[in-house]
């Protein structure tokens, strides 16, 4: 099991950073924190991290650019399988295209909703919480329509790691394609996806 939190701890910069440290058991002592490394941790604040129920994605928030400290926002950072280290980081676009800063990330168990906190126009002026989904792309030629097409564009890449293609059991996949992303798909079978503006 894995512990996942910001500190000053020696051997990171003088910000805040995310660490992580593990056990083998719930009656074992916590192993010594591990440093993130430059990949997740940058010059800028790091704090809040939260780990997915499959260990496969890393949200935290940070002042890294093109943010700053009154702009920190979420990103997240993905990995093939939980041996693996960290991809690069993606700062998530707010959903209602409203400045404001985002904390205190926090992802459902079955990885389809992010929870956070905001200080958002049009909330009570304070911070408040806030939930927004968190949806597979199933229309992978972006033709308007989950059909047959996209059925074959994952069997093209089956056992590959394609990012495309790998749309479950969580939305940002799990490493390979196989019938996990093809039962996604077929959930979504023949609706209409609205072009993205």
């Amino acid at each position: 099991m894995s512990l996942y939190f910001s500190s000053r701890l020696p051997g990171g910069a003088d910000n805040g950073e995310i660490w992580v440290t593990t056990r083998p058991t719930v009656s074992d002592p916590w192993g010594e924190p591990i440093f993130l490394g430059p990949n997740i941790n940058s010059s800028a604040w790091e704090q809040d991290p939260a780990i997915s129920a499959d260990g496969l994605a890393l949200f935290f928030c940070s002042t890294r650019p093109p943010g700053d400290w009154y702009d920190e926002g979420i990103w997240v950072a993905a990995r093939a399988t939980v041996s693996d280290p960290w991809g690069e980081p993606v700062r998530l676009v707010s959903p209602v295209g409203i400045e404001g800063r985002e904390e205190s990330p926090v992802i459902s168990t079955d990885g389809m909703v992010l929870y956070f906190d905001s200080n958002w126009p049009g909330g009570s002026g304070h911070w408040d919480i806030w939930q927004v989904s968190i949806e597979p792309v199933v229309d992978l030629n972006s033709d308007g329509i989950v059909d047959s097409e996209d059925m074959c564009i994952i069997v093209d890449h089956w056992g590959t790691d394609e990012p495309l293609c790998d749309i479950g059991p969580m939305p940002w996949g799990d490493g390979i394609v196989d019938v996990q992303d093809l039962i996604v798909l077929a959930e979504h079978l023949f609706e209409e996806v609205p072009p993205v503006e």
